[in-house]
């Protein structure tokens, strides 16, 4: 599901930009939910990367993007400060 969804939003990311009067794909923001591990984020983000890598050379665009979660559970919470180290935003929620 994960690859799924991050395909979408990068593919929408570089539709967005071929259509921009700038020719500039927009900056994707793609929130993780329900993260309770910086193991688990770290695996996601690297499956989210090779998504981005993969829809930028089928698209021929440079996308801009950034990975972050939404820290939900106590757990997450309590490893806050770890889980941010492995990302460019977060959210609590």
């Amino acid at each position: 599901i994960c690859e799924m969804q991050a395909r979408a939003v990068f593919e929408a990311a570089a539709e967005v930009g071929a259509r921009a009067a700038s020719g500039r794909p927009p900056i994707a923001e793609v929130m993780v939910p329900l993260v309770a591990t910086v193991r688990e984020i770290e695996i996601l983000k690297q499956v989210i990367e090779n998504t981005a890598q993969r829809v930028q050379q089928e698209r021929g665009v440079k996308l801009t993007y950034r990975v972050g979660t939404m820290i939900e559970l106590p757990r997450a919470a309590l490893q806050a400060g770890q889980i941010a180290s492995t990302t460019e935003f977060f959210s609590f929620g």
